[in-house]
């Protein structure tokens, strides 16, 4: 697994998955996972602040996703 991936928690890589899940919005990505818009919002910043990968920067995200996937082309 990728450096990047193993500095996040579980939940950083729940929200990165949630939100590209939703077309990156926060409000549905935050409904399915049960959480409020605010806490999403942080800890998509938590991933930006342990990770140095923006997942609201449509780029980032693709990478994030891939790298959680297994994609070793990243």
């Amino acid at each position: 697994m990728n450096a990047v991936i193993q500095g996040l928690l579980g939940k950083d890589i729940d929200a990165i998955m949630a939100f590209a899940d939703a077309n990156m919005r926060l409000k549905p990505a935050s409904e399915k996972l049960g959480c409020h818009i605010e806490t999403l919002a942080r800890r998509l910043d938590s991933v930006y602040r342990r990770s140095r990968m923006n997942p609201r920067d449509f780029r980032d995200l693709v990478k994030l996703v891939q790298m959680i996937e297994g994609d070793d082309d990243v």
